[in-house]
């Protein structure tokens, strides 16, 4: 089976095909807008308002479950509040906070991500994921569809205006203003109801699909757009590196933002809650109080202008450079030559160095891909230099990924991550541990995913040749390398394509400028 079908299983980027009837209805409803028709609001989020697809949960997975599994799985949209990959690494608000709940729970995060628009509750019901957190309110008429936890986080929208624009900060000076909400927004109902309370004539958009609520703002700076309606905390983010940005009036109270499990998952949401209550306490009278943790992470992406200026450099980010590191060519060139996803690679030298070439363990492991002398060949003397150590370790990872030919593709580069953590020897005192379980020991999830962590324990370990080992490490390193991967995957092609290519051009076509909604007066 060739490696690509690794997509598919993996759920990485959707095709672009699919989206292709989305953008048929925006290309016509933008014809209709520009006709001057009215376009009634439609809210496309199931958070906005409406009803999910999938309401009941179709699996039961709590807590003992997903420990089993090893893996949390979480739903989330990609952007600097959320999730995001910088520096080849994952990182985002949202994913750091579940991420340390992840290791307080020994479970390693599989994000998953959610395009703006999409049924977050039917993905979430429908097992695709165990938690969904996007940084928003919860509207509580969701409550019969999923359940939610005690507050992550409490926001406020707000009015992000040009730094010249001479209007004053209040509702009424937003008369005959376009403010414009990124896709999905729950607060679309909201800022609907106090336009008909306030009386006062604005008009109602939601930006393009794929535009992130920074790239709105930047375009409110260029006066691309009048004015945009975006979370206080993500305004004052975006406002540490986007010049020429004011804020406007503020919308309503303060709003706790919460995250998304299933209802049938009441021992995971105990987990959480207690795990939450510990790093953001509300005092009776509304007032927080975080933890030293929390409020390093906050104060990383929402506060400290150096991170959050850090964080938009587009060198160190795939999804705006297209790049994963300064080793992009050399790793393209030697891995693709061995017959290997130069992407898997990439995946697995962070994981092993972080792409530092003099990195050196304590097993005396070195440079980029963490190689030992004795294995390294005629390169043995120089792994610190970046060329000779990925000849040698690009080397034997294809020795093992040609090994595993006789399985699928996912499974084939599950066990052969898992070689190149611990060892031949050790996954085959696992497979072995396996048969004796009565476990098929060519299968990674139930299986050995099982019983590499059990090579720990002594009744185990006992009776195999190589004895002990830390195999719930390797169980780690196995599914976050892949979980990487996929987000390389996701923004960097494997083959570069023609610039002029046609999903360079439907890309180009979908970035179109946002949909107005409603531009009717209110009554």
């Amino acid at each position: 089976m060739h490696v690509l079908t690794i997509t598919t299983e993996l759920r990485l980027k959707r095709p672009l095909v699919a989206i292709w009837p989305v953008l048929c209805l925006n290309l016509v409803f933008l014809f209709l807008a520009g006709c001057g028709d009215r376009i009634d609001p439609v809210p496309t989020d199931q958070l906005a308002n409406g009803r999910p697809a999938i309401t009941e949960p179709l699996m039961q997975r709590d807590l003992d479950d997903i420990r089993r599994s090893g893996v949390l799985r979480l739903i989330t949209f990609y952007s600097p509040g959320t999730y995001f990959i910088h520096k080849g690494g994952q990182a985002g608000f949202e994913f750091e906070l579940v991420s340390r709940f992840a290791e307080q729970e020994n479970l390693t995060v599989e994000v998953v991500i959610a395009e703006p628009g999409d049924d977050l509750i039917s993905l979430l019901n429908s097992g695709q994921g165990d938690l969904v957190c996007v940084g928003q309110t919860v509207p509580r008429n969701l409550g019969k569809y999923a359940a939610w936890t005690r507050p992550t986080n409490f926001t406020r929208k707000v009015v992000v205006l040009a730094e010249d624009s001479r209007r004053p900060d209040t509702i009424e000076g937003m008369a005959g203003l376009t403010l414009t909400l990124p896709l999905g927004c729950p607060f679309l109902p909201i800022l609907q109801d106090l336009r008909h309370s306030s009386g006062v004539a604005f008009r109602i958009a939601q930006g393009p699909a794929l535009a992130e609520v920074e790239e709105l703002m930047a375009q409110v700076s260029r006066h691309q757009r009048q004015a945009v309606v975006v979370d206080d905390i993500a305004a004052r983010a975006g406002m540490a590196w986007i010049s020429g940005l004011r804020l406007g009036p503020v919308l309503g109270d303060s709003r706790p933002t919460s995250w998304l499990l299933r209802k049938n998952n009441p021992d995971l949401l105990v987990a959480l809650d207690s795990y939450l209550e510990k790093h953001l306490k509300i005092s009776p009278d509304g007032s927080t109080r975080r933890s030293q943790t929390y409020g390093i992470v906050y104060d990383r992406y929402f506060e400290n202008a150096l991170t959050i200026k850090g964080f938009r450099d587009a060198a160190h980010r795939p999804d705006k450079s297209g790049r994963i590191c300064r080793y992009d060519e050399l790793i393209k060139a030697q891995a693709e030559a061995a017959g290997l996803d130069w992407r898997m690679v990439a995946a697995l030298i962070y994981q092993e160095s972080r792409f530092y070439p003099n990195a050196l363990s304590k097993a005396d492991a070195r440079g980029l891909m963490q190689v030992l002398p004795k294995f390294a060949g005629a390169q043995a003397d120089s792994l610190f230099i970046p060329e000779a150590n990925l000849r040698a370790g690009i080397r034997l990872m294809s020795q093992t990924y040609r090994g595993f030919a006789y399985l699928d593709s996912l499974e084939r580069w599950r066990f052969t991550l898992a070689v190149y953590h611990a060892g031949f020897g050790h996954v085959t005192d696992a497979r072995r541990l396996a048969i004796d379980m009565g476990r098929n020991p060519n299968v990674w999830e139930g299986s050995l995913a099982v019983t590499l962590p059990k090579l720990m324990e002594h009744r185990h370990f006992r009776d195999t040749r190589h004895g002990y080992y830390g195999g719930a490490e390797t169980a780690d390193y196995v599914e976050e390398t892949l979980n990487r991967f996929r987000m390389y995957a996701r923004f960097v092609p494997r083959f570069t394509a023609p610039p002029d290519s046609f999903e360079s051009w439907l890309k180009e076509i979908y970035l179109l400028p946002g949909l107005v909604l409603d531009e009717s007066p209110p009554r």
